[in-house]
């Protein structure tokens, strides 16, 4: 409505607000075919705007309203926050996360039997080595969509915003570019390590948020990382004592429980993860906005 540059995004995104990437115009995406809808707030534009980029500059996705402020975080307060955030959204949390690992486990079952089956009836060992590696490989990167959608949701379950199981299948519009950045990240990590163990720590949590960002802002490889590295500025050590505390705990609960809190540790993990992301860019969580879900 402002700078008539065209954009494009899935059509389950009808009626919410969007900042549009060219003039920072709020905007209501429209529903398929009618014509976009002003949401009344608007960002000042800069004193010389560009001009129009031409109809074909698309995006698959409008990144979110919420601002984005890097912040500095405390333990306490984000597991704090994702508690109060779990309590509310428990059931859902639990059916997705159960969700995702049966087909891991059904991908990984099937991966193992065809390995299996290739090791007996390959005359060729090096041939059938080569197609069980094959097999492991493809496995993986088809969990890595599911995994992808499993970020999606608790993103959404983090900022309160109405969500289903089905988005665990939505990866796909991110896919590349998380696999690309997650290739990076893990070269950048691996250096560290064997330089010396302590950097490897140091760029592992430097360039932690990466994949967040790729799904929350909609942006490239390197951007992420660039970003990541910007807003883990002086958060580097408390994500380090979260991933301490959380892991520490989240094994004893686990053996004390015979097993059984772990249908309550994996979830409450997966929806840490995009609150401490959240806080750390300013972003409002659910508890904050006094909501679970949305209807």
């Amino acid at each position: 409505t402002q700078c008539d540059r065209l954009l494009r995004t899935a059509d389950e995104t009808a009626g919410k607000q969007a900042k549009c990437p060219e003039c920072g115009a709020i905007v209501t995406v429209p529903a398929a075919g009618a014509p976009p809808v002003d949401a009344g707030a608007t960002v000042p534009p800069p004193p010389s705007p560009p001009p129009a980029a031409p109809p074909e500059a698309a995006e698959d996705y409008a990144p979110p309203v919420g601002g984005f402020a890097p912040s500095a975080i405390d333990l306490g307060d984000v597991f704090s926050r994702t508690w109060t955030i779990f309590k509310d959204q428990w059931a859902m949390c639990l059916v997705a996360i159960v969700l995702v690992g049966v087909i891991h486990v059904v991908v990984r079952g099937c991966v193992l039997v065809l390995s299996v089956a290739i090791e007996q009836s390959a005359g060729d060992e090096a041939i059938g080595f080569m197609v069980v590696q094959l097999a492991g490989l493809a496995a993986s990167l088809f969990l890595l969509w599911i995994n992808i959608g499993q970020t999606l949701f608790f993103l959404k379950v983090a900022r309160g915003q109405a969500t289903e199981l089905g988005e665990i299948f939505t990866g796909g519009p991110y896919y590349l570019r998380v696999l690309g950045a997650s290739i990076l990240f893990g070269l950048i990590c691996f250096v560290g390590y064997l330089l010396c163990i302590v950097p490897g720590v140091i760029f592992a949590l430097m360039f932690s948020q990466y994949y967040l960002l790729i799904l929350d802002r909609n942006i490239g490889v390197m951007d992420s990382l660039s970003m990541s590295k910007e807003i883990t500025s002086g958060n580097k050590l408390t994500l380090f004592l979260i991933g301490l505390v959380a892991a520490g705990a989240g094994i004893l609960i686990v053996l004390c429980t015979c097993g059984i809190g772990l249908l309550a540790v994996g979830p409450f993990l997966a929806l840490l993860a995009p609150v401490i992301y959240l806080a750390m860019t300013g972003q409002a969580t659910a508890d904050q906005l006094g909501r679970g879900i949305r209807d």
